[in-house]
Order: structure tokens, then sequence, then C-alpha cells
């Protein structure tokens, strides 16, 4: 003789599957101006700008206006400005959202916006910024003091992603 139990089944019926659909009205521009206290942005193909902090040190700061350096232990800080302008041509939205990250790593560099610090992975950097009006940030760029002239230059794209909200 052995013990044993049972369970009752229950045949359950299966939900049914929504079907989702894309929906696209209006569409965003973004636009990166140069900040009135920041270092000037140049021109590029497809709408990409190249911010040129040019050459700093430790000792002798930076040479480009409107890039500012700050000595700290270990190394120092480069940091400069820039707008970022979200317009909304067919009035659609009214805000979105401003995710940044770099397109490739650096084992040197440490890149922040707005205090956030960049990876290859996209973080949020505003959840709602109004559409059209501009927004400055601050980017800054930590040297360490470790860095000779020979493995000194950063060149990286910051890749922004804006989504209407």
């Amino acid at each position: 003789m052995t013990d044993g139990w049972a369970q009752r089944t229950v045949k359950r019926t299966s939900s049914p599957v929504l079907n989702m659909q894309s929906q696209g009205q209006g569409s965003l521009t973004v636009a990166f101006v140069t900040a009135a206290d920041g270092a000037a942005l140049a021109g590029g193909a497809s709408g990409q700008r190249v911010l040129n902090l040019g050459t700093v040190s430790y000792a002798a700061g930076a040479r480009t206006p409107n890039v500012q350096t700050q000595a700290r232990n270990g190394g120092f800080v480069v940091a400069t400005r820039f707008g970022l302008s979200i317009q909304d041509p067919s009035q659609h939205f009214s805000s979105a959202t401003v995710l940044v990250s770099m397109a490739l790593p650096d084992p040197f560099f440490t890149l922040r916006l707005d205090g956030v610090r960049l990876g290859t992975t996209p973080q949020v950097i505003q959840g709602r910024v109004r559409v059209g009006i501009t927004v400055e940030h601050r980017l800054e760029v930590e040297v360490p003091a470790s860095l000779t002239e020979k493995n000194s230059q950063l060149q990286n794209a910051i890749l922004f992603q804006v989504i209407p909200n």
C-alpha cells in the first residue's frame, strides 16, 4: 500500500494576442549649437558636429577659448558647454527624453555630460526636456596624470538619442 495525492488539472484558454502597431506622427529635429560660454562647434556631414577642445595641459591649462581646466588629485578635468536644440515642426510633441552614450569605450579618459558618466550603454540625461527650446549642457573630460603625450589624444563620438514623449 502507498500513500499518494492527486492534483486536479484545469484547462486554461490562452488570452488573445494583442496586435501592436507602430505609429508615427511628426518628427523631431535636433541641432547642436555653440553656447555663449562654450567652445565653438564645427560643422560636419549629416548634421554631425565636432567639438574641438584643442591642446590642453596640466600646467598650462587650455589654449582654446571657453574651455576650462581644473586640477584634481591624480589629473585634471577639461570642460566646456554646448547647446542642444530640439524642435518639432509638426507640433505633435511637447517634450522628449535625451539619452547619451559613447561610440567606443575609452580606457584612459572619463567623460561626463551634466555630471552623468558616459559609457557605451545609453544613459538618460534628461527625462522630459521641453521641445522648442535650446538647453545648455556641460561636457567634462577627466584626464589622468598617468597619460603621456604619446597616448593623450581623445577622439571619440558621443551619441545622442532623442525620443519624443
